[in-house]
């Protein structure tokens, strides 16, 4: 597994949420098993999303699709996202 976090900033919070629940079965047949949306605190345009991969290869695959990138551009995007590619070393649950 691995977990991709993708940092941008959106013109319109409910627009691009719209359109990123729209593709979320999308994402789901391209091997997303898990998804956490997150603002800025105080912020209504500087989105977090982290998102859990069966794997690096399909994640990629994904992140570099055309169909992303045409939902990018339909979600309002103010600039290209950060992308940080994170593979799991220690963890804890209470």
């Amino acid at each position: 597994m691995v977990t991709i976090d993708v940092r941008h900033k959106v013109k319109d919070f409910a627009q691009w949420k719209a359109v990123f629940d729209g593709a979320a079965a999308a994402r789901r047949e391209a091997g997303e098993r898990a998804c956490r949306v997150y603002l800025r605190h105080g912020s209504q345009d500087d989105v977090l999303v982290s998102m859990d991969w069966d794997s690096l290869e399909r994640a990629q695959a994904f992140l570099s699709s055309p169909a992303l990138m045409a939902g990018m551009q339909q979600a309002g995007l103010r600039e290209m996202p950060q992308i940080l590619i994170l593979s799991p070393v220690d963890g804890y649950a209470p």
